[in-house]
């Protein structure tokens, strides 16, 4: 498997937030859509897989400027980047 260090650019451009009770940096992207016609996608949370618990499915998101959220979904991409699909909660 392939990780690389992507730090540096959650420090400069992820939010604070809290999953399941522990600090975690990211980015967080609202609910929006997808192409012309396609239905809503649901919002997300991108950080780093090392700072994801073992147990994301049901876990509390907290992102500050949005409200709390369930995780409904942990992507892994493979490099040490997971994607988590979010429901407000």
């Amino acid at each position: 498997m392939l990780t690389q260090d992507h730090s540096i650019f959650y420090a400069d451009f992820g939010v604070d937030a809290t999953l399941a009770g522990a600090p975690v940096r990211g980015y967080y992207r609202a609910q929006g859509r997808e192409g012309a016609g396609a239905a809503a996608t649901d919002p997300t949370f991108e950080l780093p897989t090392a700072s994801v618990p073992a147990t994301a499915y049901g876990a509390t998101l907290v992102v500050p400027s949005e409200g709390a959220f369930i995780v409904r979904e942990h992507l892994p991409d493979g490099t040490g980047i997971s994607v988590l699909t979010l429901q407000k909660g």
